[in-house]
C-alpha cells in the first residue's frame, strides 16, 4: 500500500487534501450523458491520450487526467489529457486546457473498490464533515490515471474534488 494512498483496511481508502500547481493539459474533449460514460463511453478518448502519452519520450509521463463538468439534469463534459510544456508539439484533434493551481480532496479508488460514484459520495461526506465546500469553478471533478493503466481492467484512479475552505468543520 502506497503511503499516500492512506489505509484500505477499512474496505476504502483514506481521503486527503492534496494540491496541483497551475498546468497545461493537451488531449481530447466527450460529450454525452453520466450513463453513457459511466458505460464507458469515455474510454477511446481516454485510450488516444494514453496512445500519445506512450509515444512520448519523456523521463517522467503525466498521469492521464481527466475532468468533467455536469450539464444539465444528465449532461456531462468530459476532458481527458496529458501534462504538457508550453512549447510542446500535441497532435492536431489535441485540445489545450489550462488550470489554475487548485486544492482537492483526494482518494485512490481501486479495483476492488466497488462504484466509483459511491466512493465520490464518501469524500462529499468528509468535505462536509471538514467544514469544506466542494468548488466547480474550473472543473467539478478530477481524475488521475496512471500512465500505464489497464483501460480493460476494472477502474484503479485518484478521484479527486476541487475544494474551497470556506466552511467551518461539523461534528459528525
Amino acid at each position: 500500500m502506497c503511503l499516500l494512498c492512506g489505509d484500505a483496511s477499512f474496505g476504502w481508502h483514506a481521503i486527503a487534501m492534496t494540491e496541483r500547481p497551475a498546468h497545461r493539459l493537451a488531449g481530447l474533449w466527450w460529450e454525452g450523458t453520466h450513463a453513457q460514460a459511466a458505460g464507458g463511453a469515455t474510454r477511446a478518448a481516454l485510450a488516444a491520450v494514453k496512445d500519445v502519452s506512450d509515444s512520448r519520450d519523456a523521463l517522467w509521463k503525466s498521469p492521464i487526467v481527466g475532468l468533467s463538468w455536469s450539464q444539465g439534469a444528465d449532461g456531462l463534459r468530459y476532458f481527458c489529457g496529458i501534462a504538457i510544456e508550453a512549447e510542446e508539439a500535441v497532435p492536431d484533434v489535441f485540445s489545450i486546457v489550462d488550470l489554475p493551481s487548485m486544492e482537492f480532496a483526494g482518494s485512490w479508488h481501486g479495483p476492488d473498490d466497488g462504484d466509483v460514484v459511491s466512493h465520490l459520495g464518501r469524500i462529499l461526506e468528509w468535505l462536509r464533515l471538514q467544514g469544506l465546500a466542494w468548488d466547480g469553478t474550473h472543473c467539478q471533478q478530477r481524475e488521475e490515471y496512471a500512465p500505464d493503466v489497464d483501460l480493460d481492467a476494472p477502474p484503479a484512479l485518484r478521484l479527486m474534488l476541487p475544494v474551497t475552505r470556506t466552511l467551518e468543520p461539523r461534528d459528525a
